[in-house]
């Protein structure tokens, strides 16, 4: 039942396998993940910088949905929880790295003359951090205005600010860029 890439399966089907994986059944699990691995991987990516490590970072994810998931009640929020889950799980290893290094990597260095629209995740890069959560999770992981409000903890109105400010700087950057 998963879907092509770059098509979103209706809500409906994500709750209906929701529930069937609650019952245990593996299958149902199985098509969840088929639907959110890559996009929750590119998620993480963008936040670690390493292929291996955000690859490790959603399957440590994907081991607590597996053990976890009979304890969510509302069904609905799976995609959100499943978001706030991957946000942690890289926190977490954000903040290990941190006690290890004393010193956080640097930011690989964006020369705007390079960009064009085939850059965005470049473009993207240069925002905030709060900002880059929203339009990943928005535009990128088309999570709802709520969903990621919820995945993020913060009022929409929050989101819908951070939204707006985001599509500013990047339609600046990328006018920069041209």
């Amino acid at each position: 039942m998963a879907e092509q890439e770059g098509v979103r399966m209706k809500p409906e089907l994500v709750e209906l396998l929701v529930l069937a994986a609650q019952e245990g059944r593996t299958s149902a699990l199985s098509e969840l993940y088929q639907e959110f691995h890559r996009p929750m991987k590119r998620f993480a990516l963008l936040r670690v910088g390493d292929v291996m490590i955000a690859e490790d970072l959603v399957q440590n994810v994907w081991i607590k949905v597996d053990r976890r998931l009979a304890h969510l009640k509302d069904v609905s929020l799976f995609r959100s929880w499943l978001y706030r889950a991957l946000r942690w799980e890289i926190t977490d290893w954000l903040r290990a790295q941190q006690k290890l290094s004393y010193q956080a990597p640097p930011e690989p260095e964006v020369q705007p003359a390079d960009i064009g629209l085939s850059d965005l995740p470049k473009l993207i890069k240069q925002l905030s951090e709060d900002e880059r959560d929203v339009v990943e999770l928005f535009y990128l992981n088309d999570l709802t205005l709520s969903e990621t409000a919820l995945a993020l903890t913060l009022p929409e109105g929050t989101v819908k600010s951070r939204l707006s400010r985001a599509r500013s700087k990047l339609k600046q950057l990328f006018e920069q860029s041209e």
